[in-house]
């Protein structure tokens, strides 16, 4: 008996042994020594590759990861993160704080002498974002204290920051952030570099806040445009053509936006067309337009105006705007004999290839140019100086002009080819605090607002902007929702809107200045709201404006009157309970000033272009426009007063490229 009980406890024992010898080998799934930490939950860095600008890149085994940023030309390099591994979203709005915690050094022999210390932007990416410079809205700018060592910072989120998110965005969801070197007027040169590893990065989330909701951006999928790659022939238009090789031809690659519902089958349902170009330094990804993810930040912008109706249908080509054999692929854009050249690839290859393979409609009036920095100012030099035989709709998103506004308007003249051509429409926006391209902005703008050419003029001042992606998006999306309207043989022209102040997001250089960022913040929150308000009355307005005849134009401006005095009535009542406060009679008595100028010098216009029972009908119009004007003024002073005391200027970083 007891030798039974002798085996059974030897043979328990072993068993036990083994067990533990098993459960002891086991993998055992444990929290990383490094990473990202969301509502108590952490885990490894999940690196937004295609969205980073960095060498050297390496995820550590301890979770961290580790890169090499260079500065660019303010544009200095970092790496994109996305907040979950799984790629979902949070809303921004959840959360109060973001504690960050790496190791920073400058690369012995890169870094120069007589630049700061190392500075930093934590970049928040919205939903749409295709990375750190593409789509972004940063969220705040600090410095270390020594050239190397070890920073933990808490940056605070303003409460007001979702707000400016679903601004740009049209929702708070955010999916990734970015750490990027700040190389913008800090002493640095172009290649300096520095060496970061990050090591942990917390979102704090506000007491009781609500679980991140999945992301929905209220389109189906029959809404949705699709994007395709595209590689043109053309050649190098800096070599004459006489002396072109083999090496000076070549296909050049390009995005192509098609909106929902195109069939290329369908040769009758044909589309108008925008060419969209970069800056200098950078090539047709610099957009951000692409078939991979949800497309990037423009086609959410194309996508949603068209579905509801603010922006008629298009094709859109992201191109190159360098007409060298330097331009790439996916080249820098830095040949400026390339940029100055790209008159012959324009007309002769990229807008006859996209007709010929895409559903386009005839004729100038259906084509758009629109281009940024370098890009814009192409869009004058290049496409109303030497093009307007074939384009009548323009764009200069803080456009590097290569042309003298008193040249280009007498060259126009003195063609012969364009005699009788108008310029439908001409966008031009700015940041007031743009170094580059600012001092000659205004007095541009002036004389392309007295030039009998243009039809319709509408300029932008974007306060406190800078050369920077957020002036440049709010001019792309401001501009499609203009284009290919208010023609005059079709529509009554819209009043051109008064300069509107939106701030971009405030940034901050040292822990020092993070106090003045509610009053900033609070300030752009209240304008791009007015920003909004007026865009959905002038497409309202718009839609409402098409007739047949004069008769029925009066009637329906009458009834518009009516019907658009009451909805704003019925708008700034609304406003008065919320927002009222913060609206400032000053600046809504100058959109009132400058509606009544710019009403008749649009007037004028029409009179010396057009019929007499045009003429009358304009008198008509001109009337019920001041009669308008009139009941803004009344509504005007119904409003209370704002704090105008303007909070502390803060420095945005550039992707400057020219």
């Amino acid at each position: 008996m007891f030798q039974k009980l002798k085996k059974q406890f030897s043979w328990t024992l072993a068993l036990s042994v083994l067990s533990l010898s098993i459960v002891s080998c086991s993998t055992v799934e444990s929290e990383p020594t490094y990473g990202i930490t969301l509502r108590d939950t952490k885990e490894k860095f999940s690196v937004f590759e295609d969205g980073s600008f960095a060498n050297d890149i390496v995820e550590e085994k301890d979770g961290s990861v580790s890169w090499v940023a260079t500065a660019s030309n303010g544009a200095g390099g970092g790496v994109a993160f996305y907040v979950k591994s799984t790629k979902e979203e949070i809303n921004i709005a959840n959360y109060e704080s973001i504690d960050i915690e790496m190791d920073y050094e400058s690369i012995e022999g890169k870094w120069s002498a007589d630049a700061m210390n190392p500075g930093f932007a934590m970049r928040i990416l919205p939903w749409d974002s295709t990375g750190m410079f593409g789509g972004y809205e940063d969220l705040e700018y600090f410095d270390s204290e020594a050239s190397s060592g070890t920073l933990k910072y808490n940056i605070k989120i303003p409460s007001d920051f979702a707000d400016k998110i679903i601004a740009s965005s049209d929702y708070d969801s955010i999916l990734g952030f970015a750490v990027k070197f700040n190389d913008y007027q800090r002493g640095n040169k172009d290649g300096d570099q520095i060496k970061v590893q990050l090591k942990n990065v917390k979102f704090n989330p506000k007491k009781g806040a609500a679980e991140d909701k999945a992301f929905d951006d209220g389109l189906n999928d029959s809404q949705r445009g699709t994007v395709l790659e595209i590689n043109y022939p053309t050649r190098d238009y800096t070599v004459d053509e006489s002396a072109l090789t083999d090496a000076d031809r070549y296909k050049k690659h390009a995005w192509v936006y098609l909106p929902a519902g195109y069939d290329a089958s369908k040769k009758d349902q044909k589309y108008p067309l925008i060419i969209l170009l970069h800056g200098g330094g950078q090539n047709e990804n610099t957009w951000g337009l692409s078939n991979k993810g949800r497309g990037g930040k423009i086609k959410g912008y194309m996508d949603r105006a068209m579905a509801n109706g603010d922006a008629e249908k298009f094709v859109l080509v992201a191109a190159t705007g360098v007409a060298s054999k330097n331009w790439g692929p996916n080249g820098a854009g830095n040949d400026i004999n390339g940029f100055h050249a790209f008159k012959g690839e324009l007309r002769n290859d990229l807008l006859p290839y996209i007709k010929a393979n895409f559903n386009i409609k005839e004729g100038r009036d259906n084509v758009a140019l629109a281009g940024l920095s370098m890009g814009g100012g192409q869009t004058f030099s290049i496409g109303i100086k030497e093009c307007l035989d074939l384009i009548s709709n323009f764009a200069g998103f803080s456009a590097y002009m290569f042309v003298e506004d008193k040249e280009l308007i007498s060259s126009v003249e003195a063609n012969p080819e364009f005699t009788g051509l108008p310029i439908h429409n001409l966008y031009m926006i700015c940041g007031d605090h743009d170094h580059i391209v600012w001092d000659s902005y205004p007095p541009f703008v002036e004389t392309m607002k007295t030039w009998n050419r243009v039809e319709n003029f509408i300029d932008y001042t974007y306060i406190d902007g800078t050369h920077d992606f957020p002036v440049w998006y709010k001019g792309f999306n401001d501009f499609i929702q203009i284009v290919f309207k208010n023609y005059k043989s079709e529509v009554e022209p819209t009043p051109t809107p008064s300069e509107t102040e939106v701030k971009p997001t405030p940034t901050t250089k040292s822990k020092s200045t993070t106090t003045t960022k509610k009053s900033t913040t609070t300030k752009k929150s209240t304008t791009t709201k007015k920003s909004t308000t007026t865009k959905k009355r002038t497409t309202t307005t718009t839609k409402k404006r098409t007739t047949t005849t004069t008769k029925k134009r009066t009637t329906t401006t009458k009834k518009r009157t009516t019907t658009t005095t009451k909805k704003r009535t019925t708008t700034t009542k609304k406003r008065t309970t919320t927002t009222t406060k913060k609206r400032t009679t000053t600046t809504t008595k100058k959109r009132t000033t400058t509606t009544k100028k710019r009403t008749t010098t649009t007037t004028k216009k029409r009179t010396t272009t057009t019929t007499k029972k045009r003429t009358s009908s304009t008198k008509k119009r001109t009337t019920s426009t001041k009669k308008s004007s009139t009941k803004s003024k009344k509504r005007t002073s119904s409003s209370t007063k704002k704090s105008s005391t303007k909070s502390k200027k803060h420095t945005t970083t550039t992707r400057r490229r020219d």
